[in-house]
């Protein structure tokens, strides 16, 4: 599909300057390195991979440090996470409410089973099948629905699951504010075996491209769940707070609501039809 042939990395090192014409990458900066394509793709072509370049390098480290029996993945669009998901994990559950995401990513990742719908509805019954079946999953990426109680939800739907392993759960986009308030709205506390939770385990930013320019975007919030209960004092952590609490104060809003309720609607929409 072309849609998909223009969401390829081809080169070693690409870097988008502030004047280019794509309103969706103008002013991202570097977007593709050498040491990204050798470690996903052995310096072959690889997904273009909507996150920054730290939240990438992050995602590969943990996955590539956990070699996960099993991961989910909520929030799929082009592929870009899911190639490293399915690079470093036995099995993969992609979550996504568009049908098309299937079609465009095809037969390239042997190891992933696609789950279309909403993932409100198709979470509680993986879960439940996961556990039990002893399942170790070991991985999750939510990234799916941005709205704060579409966030708060997954990760609760997450939560249900009693680790049989480490359980480590990452949450894109945790500078935006509707997903920064679903995070920190989640069940965390009264799960036993969530030992931490960090806000900002990779900070996000003020949006420079022209089509979100001045929203605060990306970032990584990072749990970690183990087999063992907690012991000790919980709290949510976020380092960089203070750096949120002013550009929120600078900046102008974030995404009406009615499209945030919508997860990546309107972005998705945006990439297909400026990329055509």
């Amino acid at each position: 599909m072309e849609i998909f042939s223009r969401q390829i990395c081809r080169d070693e090192l690409k870097i988008v300057h502030s004047d280019d014409p794509d309103p969706l990458r103008a002013g991202l900066g570097m977007v593709c390195f050498p040491l990204m394509k050798r470690a996903l793709a052995n310096g072959k072509n690889m997904l273009w991979w909507w996150m920054g370049l730290a939240e990438q390098a992050a995602i590969v480290f943990i996955l590539d440090q956990l070699r996960p029996k099993i991961a989910i993945e909520i929030g799929t669009l082009f592929g870009g996470s899911l190639q490293a998901l399915s690079k470093y994990s036995d099995q993969v559950y992609s979550i996504d409410i568009d049908p098309e995401v299937p079609k465009v990513i095809g037969n390239l990742f042997a190891n992933v089973r696609y789950l279309t719908g909403n993932s409100d509805y198709l979470l509680p019954p993986l879960i439940d099948d996961l556990q039990q079946n002893g399942a170790e999953l070991a991985f999750a990426l939510v990234d799916g629905d941005h709205s704060a109680n579409g966030v708060r939800k997954d990760i609760n739907h997450l939560l249900r699951f009693r680790p049989t392993v480490p359980f480590y759960i990452l949450m894109h986009d945790s500078f935006n504010p509707e997903c920064r308030a679903g995070i920190r709205a989640a069940d965390w506390e009264n799960n036993p075996y969530v030992q931490a939770v960090e806000l900002d385990f990779v900070p996000g930013v003020v949006n420079p491209v022209p089509a979100f320019r001045n929203q605060l975007w990306g970032g990584l919030a990072l749990a970690i769940l183990t087999p063992e209960k907690r012991i000790g004092r919980f709290a949510i952590t976020g380092l960089a707070e203070l750096t949120f609490q002013i550009a929120s104060r600078a900046v102008q809003p974030t995404l009406p609501q009615r499209v945030i309720r919508k997860g990546l609607a309107l972005p998705r929409r945006a990439i297909r039809r400026l990329q055509n």
